[in-house]
């Protein structure tokens, strides 16, 4: 079942405009929200920041906020300072939930080494809210088989990082802060290594972004943010 244009939706994906712009398009006739690193412009909804790769603990927290008696040994203070939502934020994101039809998580949470949590918190609130579950391309998930087990550290991602996703060109995207923490000019050649990355190409200015998060053209499997080092090409 696809995702029903006019549904207002809760959404965790990452810069659905670039990877599914017909699901992005159709969610411009309701109300929604979206929880990520990176703020999409071109979507629909109310943006929550969170820290790169620990929608885990977004999760989490909505959860004990929601059955704090259940999820008992979660520390809703720790969660939130680790993922940077904010108890009020939280709050105001429970509440919109009363008024949503439809979870929309990003696919490439597959690829994240807690999706099996993921999955549990995403069937209690799908279960609390009677919300349908799909994926970023609208495919729908039943996740009540899913169980619950310790929540595993999130992954640091201090210094530069890339989102793989799918662009026009095959330079690296990236702000003036990305290109003052790196040490390289807009066009310098560069060489960018990483977790199953190791690939020479451009820097590119763009005044639209900021952060070090940088963007690339990949569209092979795996996790969409990577850690890199870059160096000059040789």
């Amino acid at each position: 079942m696809h995702y029903k244009s006019g549904d207002n939706a809760f959404c965790f994906v990452n810069m659905l405009s670039l990877n599914n712009t017909v699901l992005c398009e159709k969610l411009q006739k309701s109300s929604n929200i979206n929880i990520s690193c990176l703020q999409d412009k071109a979507l629909n909804a109310k943006f929550y920041k969170c820290e790169i790769a620990s929608i885990s603990y977004v999760l989490a927290l909505l959860c004990k906020i929601l059955n704090k008696q259940k999820f008992k040994d979660l520390d809703e203070g720790f969660l939130s300072a680790e993922s940077c939502i904010s108890e009020e934020e939280a709050l105001e994101i429970l509440d919109f939930l009363k008024k949503a039809k439809v979870l929309i998580f990003d696919k490439n949470l597959k690829f994240y080494k807690d999706f099996e949590n993921i999955k549990y918190f995403i069937y209690i609130l799908s279960k609390e809210f009677n919300l349908q579950i799909l994926d970023s391309f609208e495919k729908e998930y039943d996740f009540s088989d899913s169980k619950l087990g310790t929540l595993k550290e999130l992954d640091n991602y201090d210094g530069l990082v890339v989102f793989k996703s799918k662009l026009n060109d095959n330079f690296l995207h990236c702000s003036k802060q990305f290109l003052q923490l790196a040490k390289f000019k807009h066009l310098d050649e560069v060489n960018i290594q990483g977790k199953n990355l190791n690939l020479n190409t451009k820097l590119y200015l763009d005044e639209n972004l900021s952060g070090t998060i940088g963007f690339l053209n990949d569209e092979n499997e795996g996790l969409d943010f990577v850690k890199i080092c870059i160096k000059e090409a040789r």
